[in-house]
């Protein structure tokens, strides 16, 4: 138990670090100074910066899931288990998203003034409907992982369901810092379309193990199939800016 807390206590404090944008100069025969500009990676080193930190996030997740197994298999009595198993859980849904933040070093800070900037579709939902549909889709994704998790017997790593449904919150994460960090529009079409299809793909996964938390995790993939058209809509809404 001693051993899931500090784990939990570890995953929870990871927060996405912010750091001043560097500013560069450069000299030229006609103009003394010149900021530098930024320039943007070709899609080569985008899609294998993406893929690196799927991987790096999913492994890490399966490796916290692997210790907090571990810690289950030791406690005494079905309810003790249950608690804990479903405490690793609530910091791997929780806290996936701050931990993928620890793992990028960009100069970049979010600016909430991008996004309200960018021309948004008739259908544009209110910016309150965000939060309130993700808490409970997050909480009923909690549940979800947590009884699938118990009937493939604490299996991580060589559980397919499991690994699947880690990968999708990483690749959730990833979109959040494509698009609203980093401002890569394209990009963050290419990872949310990519988040959802393994969304679907963990739903299925999940389904088969258990129908009780299939159904649960089906709210989210219709969630999410309308964040990624309004994600599609801004990109070619403002494609040429």
């Amino acid at each position: 138990m001693k051993r899931l807390l500090i784990l939990a206590a570890l995953a929870s404090a990871v927060d996405a670090a912010t750091v001043r944008p560097a500013l560069a100069a450069v000299a030229s025969p006609r103009v003394d100074l010149v900021a530098a500009k930024h320039v943007e990676p070709a899609p080569a080193a985008k899609l294998l910066e993406v893929s690196k930190s799927a991987a790096m996030e999913t492994i890490l997740l399966l490796a916290f899931l692997r210790a907090a197994a571990e810690v289950v298999s030791r406690a005494s009595g079905e309810r003790s288990k249950f608690w804990i198993g479903q405490l690793a859980w609530v910091v791997v849904v929780q806290g996936s998203s701050r931990l993928q933040g620890y793992m990028q070093s960009n100069t970049q800070t979010l600016s909430p003034e991008w996004y309200d900037k960018l021309v948004k579709p008739n259908w544009n939902p209110p910016a309150w409907l965000f939060p309130v549909m993700w808490i409970p889709i997050k909480l009923a994704q909690t549940a979800a992982a947590g009884i699938t998790w118990r009937a493939l017997g604490h299996r991580t790593f060589s559980a397919a369901p499991v690994v699947m449904f880690l990968l999708h919150l990483s690749l959730g994460d990833i979109w959040n810092v494509q698009f609203f960090l980093k401002q890569r529009k394209l990009t963050g079409l290419l990872v949310i379309y990519t988040f959802w299809a393994a969304l679907i793909a963990s739903a299925v996964l999940i389904g088969r193990t258990s129908l009780l938390a299939g159904a649960l995790v089906a709210p989210g993939v219709a969630w999410v199939a309308v964040a990624a058209a309004l994600n599609l809509d801004i990109w070619y809404l403002n494609r040429h800016t």
